[in-house]
């Protein structure tokens, strides 16, 4: 073998080694994990949706798949917004998933093709599923869709803005005080015309921090942040966040939610995105809670989602260990309980009482969060490299 073959087989072999090497990234691992994670044929899932467990009573009381598409639709919202960050054949991957999620949301949305999306499916309708007691109340099948489902899933399949458009009259439509008043908030909120979560008449007007956090999220993607709904709805977070509410009712301002770091998680993300200035003077206060939440929580994937939101409020974020995180049982994102629909004093008593709720996970969903926040992350050092 001549010295140029050999100098030419031994460049290939480098390349080869390299490329290998560039696609044995932490970012690349987590892709493929996700990808094998989702569905890819109807069963209890739909195809194209990821699994998410509901524990009844407890963080860690009894489990139970749920097959709602909150946690496949957030999946694909945040994949859609790290696309770019990926080269192919990643690249590829990444809106493989994406398409496959998108292609299970029409089993979520209403009956009547109105675009507005359900937690649970809607033809036909299901409502806590792997639970026989609970199907036994027939007033719970008519769960309305909700503005943060929506949001979300629209987001997610990057609807037209002609589509985002009417939604968005339809959720002013059910806005505070169009119709009905809330009951169940603090007094001095009850007269603020903000978004309420739920788009059905028969259901109580419903403040939550987070669920109008993503809604003004969709507001602002679509440049939609123009009525009194969406100023109303800014002026109840501003309130909200300088009150420090999200750190002493959490459970109360969003029932939905429920937990600090969640809470700031979501505040941060939109204030890191869209920077409206309403918002963006709380972000040191919204900083120093995050750091003290951080230092003081044994939670791995909390630490994962506060250092991220530290990371989008411009601050330095303290390292997190990714591969402590318990992908399976740390984090709790979602709480569905019963006090949010409770007139006060009730819910106000009832808010973080155990035997009323039921805890979320999604294992995949943690894998995605950590994907966010190591992209962020080298994101922002390649920046200021």
């Amino acid at each position: 073998m001549t010295r140029r073959k050999i100098l030419l087989l031994f460049s290939i072999l480098l390349y080869a080694i390299g490329t290998q090497a560039q696609k044995d990234t932490l970012a690349s691992r987590l892709l493929h994990e996700i990808a094998a994670e989702q569905y890819t044929a109807d069963s209890f899932y739909y195809a194209g949706m990821f699994p998410s467990h509901r524990y009844y009573g407890y963080p860690n009381g009894k489990m139970k798949h749920d097959n709602n598409v909150f946690f496949t639709g957030l999946i694909a919202m945040t994949l859609g917004e790290l696309q770019n960050e990926f080269d192919n054949p990643d690249s590829i991957l990444c809106q493989q998933i994406r398409s496959s999620a998108v292609a299970s949301f029409p089993h979520f949305r209403h009956r009547s093709g109105r675009n507005t999306y359900n937690f649970w499916q809607t033809n036909p309708s299901m409502v806590f599923p792997n639970s026989g007691f609970l199907k036994m109340f027939k007033k719970w099948h008519s769960l309305p869709d909700d503005i943060d489902d929506t949001s979300i899933l629209l987001l997610a399949m990057e609807a037209d803005p002609a589509t985002a458009r009417e939604v968005k009259n339809l959720m002013e439509e059910h806005a505070n005080t169009v119709h009905y008043s809330i009951r169940n908030t603090f007094k001095k909120y009850r007269d603020i015309p903000a978004y309420s979560t739920w788009f059905g008449k028969n259901m109580p007007i419903d403040f939550d921090a987070c669920v109008l956090s993503n809604t003004l999220y969709f507001m602002h993607a679509y440049n939609m942040v123009n009525s009194p709904a969406d100023t109303a709805s800014l002026q109840l977070l501003d309130a909200i966040i300088r009150n420090r509410e999200y750190m002493t009712n959490p459970s109360y301002i969003s029932p939905h939610y429920a937990y600090p770091p969640v809470l700031i998680y979501h505040f941060a993300r939109l204030i890191g995105r869209y920077h409206d200035p309403i918002l963006t003077q709380h972000s040191a206060q919204l900083a120093s809670d995050a750091r003290q939440l951080f230092e003081s929580s044994c939670n791995e994937m909390e630490k994962v989602i506060l250092s991220t939101a530290l990371l989008w409020l411009g601050e330095e974020a303290p390292p997190v260990d990714i591969q402590k995180a318990d992908l399976n049982g740390d984090l709790i994102f979602f709480v569905a309980g019963f006090n949010a629909l409770l007139p006060n004093p009730y819910k106000k008593f009832f808010s973080g009482y155990h035997l009323i709720s039921y805890y979320y996970r999604c294992p995949t969903y943690n894998k995605v969060l950590l994907l966010q926040h190591h992209l962020l992350r080298q994101a922002i050092l390649k920046y200021k490299g």
